[in-house]
């Protein structure tokens, strides 16, 4: 309680609002939807607990000198915490088709990689396109992340592998096939990529709309060619090609105050 009020108002808002939401859908979840409690714990972690300490942490991190490394080791654990308990979650009665874990035929495995990755590539460049044509800045949070050391890019690469696997399993391996008794294929596609979306606050709003597209792309990819391999393959790439190899080709001219105004509303007292 008492760190609570040594948190700048918004984010403490933010926490108690997540930690009210956290229990209603994983009560409703487990009341109305049928599910298991152990499926409704962590739905409701992955659909409001994350996202909701994902925004929480935007002012804070604004406010403090970032530093990348021990940054990309911290968010690599718990990635991997994250897609690890997923897959044991979502594993333990059907095995690895349960979530996606499952091989394609040489020539559609390849075709979808490949396409995947081509789209999620495309996505960046329109929403780039998008965001000068509005006059939109680029985050300085978003900057300060990406790396630029020899040792930081091999790190990030890293976080890449990281994200591609955990995101990928415990967003649309776990999540997507859990949900669809409760809310069928197209709710489950967009309840996903939309809290996706909103996991990549730090990179402003129009990066929210980005990344949930994005997602629902990768989500599609699984839903039609049955396998989430694809789309792990698909992420990690985009990942590695954006925030390394590509990056200062894509990052939109810089605005002191950060994109969307999400971390100043959090600020405000």
């Amino acid at each position: 309680m008492s760190r609570l009020k040594d948190l700048p108002p918004g984010v403490a808002r933010v926490l108690w609002l997540g930690a009210t939401l956290f229990w209603a859908v994983q009560l409703s979840l487990y009341l109305l939807g049928g599910l298991s409690l152990l499926d409704t714990i962590l739905l409701a972690t992955l659909l409001i607990a994350i996202p909701a300490l994902a925004i929480a942490q935007v002012p804070l991190a604004q406010e403090a000198l970032i530093e990348r490394l021990p940054a990309y080791w911290s968010s690599i654990a718990t990635l991997w915490v994250l897609g690890t308990i997923s897959w044991l979650v979502g594993t333990r009665t059907e095995g690895l088709a349960a979530i996606g874990l499952t091989l394609l035929p040489p020539v559609p495995f390849i075709a979808w990689t490949l396409g995947l990755t081509a789209a999620g590539l495309g996505i960046i460049v329109v929403f780039r396109q998008v965001a000068l044509g509005l006059r939109v800045r680029e985050s300085p949070l978003l900057r300060s992340l990406l790396p630029r050391t020899a040792e930081e890019r091999g790190v990030f690469a890293i976080l890449s592998l990281a994200a591609g696997v955990g995101e990928e399993v415990a967003y649309r391996g776990y999540a997507i096939p859990v949900l669809i008794p409760v809310v069928g294929s197209v709710g489950a596609l967009l309840l996903t990529s939309a809290v996706f979306g909103v996991l990549h606050v730090y990179q402003g709003t129009l990066g929210i709309f980005r990344t949930a597209v994005m997602g629902a792309t990768l989500a599609g990819g699984f839903l039609l060619s049955g396998s989430l391999l694809p789309a792990i393959i698909a992420h990690t790439a985009i990942d590695l090609l954006a925030g390394i190899l590509i990056a200062d080709k894509l990052l939109l001219p810089l605005n002191s105050h950060g994109v969307g105004g999400v971390d100043e509303t959090l600020q405000e007292s």
